[in-house]
């Protein structure tokens, strides 16, 4: 998957979301233990912000930690214990955009210096997917 398809996946579960309810209340994003059954925060990690739509939840911490630290602490934590790190990309702004995936719903991470580089960013976003029963028989039409 490339980067563009990562954030587009990503931005249609949050936009699905908000045009769910047109006129109604907006859905409920997903609880924290269903978006993210196991969420690997990084280094002392302090909450900035939490956004989400029906079925994506979304998650910004920062840590005083360089970035180069940081990247490779999600690359040795994302490869091992369970998570299988399916993607990787450098954006066009230099932020490192990973995809891992697990027993569970697939975790997104993108990872940036501060403004002044002083500390990183990591944005942390979960999706609720449907699975589709492959096994339930179809009806074939009649002719």
């Amino acid at each position: 998957m490339t980067q563009l398809r990562i954030q587009a996946i990503l931005a249609l579960a949050l936009a699905s979301g908000a045009l769910a309810g047109c006129g109604e209340r907006p859905p409920e994003p997903p609880k924290m233990s269903e978006a993210f059954p196991n969420l690997p925060l990084p280094p002392q990690a302090s909450f900035v912000s939490r956004t989400g739509g029906s079925g994506a939840l979304q998650l910004t911490v920062r840590s005083p930690r360089p970035r180069p630290e940081v990247e490779s602490y999600y690359l040795h934590v994302l490869s091992r214990g369970g998570w299988r790190l399916v993607n990787q990309a450098k954006g066009p702004d230099g932020a490192l955009v990973l995809l891992a995936e697990q027993d569970g719903p697939p975790l997104w991470v993108r990872i940036s210096a501060t403004d002044d580089s002083s500390a990183t960013m990591v944005e942390l976003a979960g999706a609720i997917l449907e699975r589709r029963d492959s096994t339930r028989a179809t009806a074939k039409p009649t002719s």
